[in-house]
């Protein structure tokens, strides 16, 4: 067990120092200007998106699902966070499609920076983990992907807190109640 734990480690330790930071940088400024922020993922993907939409109402922000059912209806100067390994995932790349047209801004985050959702984002923060076993993964199809999008938007977190200088009571004070 060790040895696969110590697989899964490296591999995404070695992922994550290959994100780049100018981009990362761009995505936490397209957070903090935005009135409100919806965000929209498909499979193991979405579950990392509602993880990273907890934490964004712990920090304040106004965040919906963009699928589901209580969100309002998206505006101009709204931030859309798309994620999709491929790029090519059905709901999110219309939904990117749709936020555009009523000029709310997109950022996708992927692990191709060429594909048709990254091509129609104000921004695209490449993910650069393989989608498929292979010389550079050990994990089926995805894992890697998904978790370095989780740990990944963790900082993402972390450096929101930090530069919109958010103390840890206000978060505390936004957190679920009724558990």
């Amino acid at each position: 067990m060790k040895a696969y734990l110590d697989i899964v480690l490296d591999e995404v330790t070695r992922v994550l120092h290959k994100i780049d930071d100018a981009s990362s940088r761009a995505f936490v400024r397209e957070l903090a200007r935005c009135k409100s922020i919806y965000i929209t993922g498909v499979g193991r993907s979405g579950l990392v998106v509602q993880a990273f939409g907890q934490r964004l109402m712990h920090l304040g922000f106004d965040v919906h699902l963009a699928h589901e059912i209580t969100a309002p209806a998206i505006r101009r100067g709204d931030l859309l966070v798309a994620c999709s390994g491929t790029g090519t995932t059905l709901l999110p790349h219309y939904m990117a499609r749709k936020a555009r047209r009523i000029h709310a801004r997109v950022v996708c985050l992927t692990a191709r920076p060429t594909s048709p959702l990254a091509k129609i984002s104000n921004l695209t923060v490449p993910i650069p983990a393989p989608l498929e076993r292979g010389p550079e993964t050990r994990q089926p199809a995805r894992s890697l992907f998904e978790q370095v999008l989780f740990l990944y938007l963790d900082s993402v977190i972390l450096t929101a807190m930090h530069e919109l200088r958010i103390p840890g009571r206000k978060i505390r004070r936004r957190h679920a109640n009724l558990e």
